[in-house]
């Protein structure tokens, strides 16, 4: 029953926002800086342009990005640290060293010069995250894969006809599943942050499109005259933060994960 209430009440606040919302990118300069009303629920920009819609707008955005970004950080991973967790040997050694390299640079620096030596937009931001978070994936799916693989379940998996990659997918793979998912939901928010760090300061999505990072540095230069511009984008990006944490919290209690 409680689940059945929490499933109507989403479904109606989804439906509320939905009718609420407008064209993000619409100026109306006679409606700019406007208050908190029951026309604009967090006010107006500079531009007049509605901030709840650019707001919700911006956080789909981020976070279809913050997806795009792990998903490709889980797949080049799982490839190399599956491999040299199950390889081992000469291929363990230089997917180690490849994954110590990643580590050691921060995704900020990487970002940078990217940027610098390529274009400022979005693919080079999501390239620089992919390669720089693939280092930790690739050492945790190695040591997972070096645990997992002394079970019988695997040792026995060649007398079956499995080999290395379908090994891997089909039968070490399904086991690390909440491993993964705690680490994934935990990242989640991180990389959210770094997505909105770097478009706060105006490396890869660029103005005007409405992604939480733009609209804080949009909104900053009028936190004294119109603060409800730079604290709502704000409040909503830690709130998902939070929430991601506390399903990764969810995760590591209901299957006993253990992961610092």
């Amino acid at each position: 029953m409680k689940r059945i209430v929490q499933l109507i009440c989403f479904i109606s606040v989804s439906i509320v926002v939905f009718l609420n919302l407008k064209n993000p990118y619409l100026i109306d300069k006679e409606c700019r800086l406007q208050g908190i009303s029951w026309q604009h629920w967090f006010g107006t920009d500079y531009l007049g342009r509605d901030l709840f819609s650019r707001v919700i707008y911006g956080c789909f955005y981020s976070l279809s990005i913050a997806l795009l970004v792990l998903i490709g950080i889980v797949l080049i991973s799982l490839l190399l640290g599956g491999s040299a967790g199950l390889i081992g040997g000469f291929i363990d050694l230089v997917i180690t060293i490849v994954a110590d390299i990643m580590i050691s640079i921060p995704s900020m620096i990487l970002a940078l010069v990217f940027a610098g030596l390529f274009s400022n937009s979005i693919f080079t931001v999501m390239a620089a995250l992919i390669i720089s978070g693939s280092g930790k994936y690739i050492r945790y799916i190695r040591n997972l894969v070096l645990n997992i693989k002394t079970e019988e379940f695997v040792l026995l998996a060649p007398l079956r006809g499995s080999f290395t990659f379908h090994t891997l997918f089909y039968h070490i793979l399904p086991n690390l599943v909440a491993e993964l998912m705690s680490l994934f939901t935990t990242d989640l928010g991180k990389i959210l942050i770094s997505i909105s760090g770097l478009s706060f300061l105006g490396i890869g999505i660029q103005p005007p499109t409405p992604e939480l990072g733009t609209i804080l540095f949009d909104g900053k230069a009028y936190f004294f005259v119109a603060p409800w511009v730079f604290i709502f984008p704000g409040i909503l990006l830690s709130g998902i933060v939070l929430l991601t944490q506390r399903i990764s919290k969810k995760i590591n209690q209901k299957w006993g994960v253990v992961y610092d």
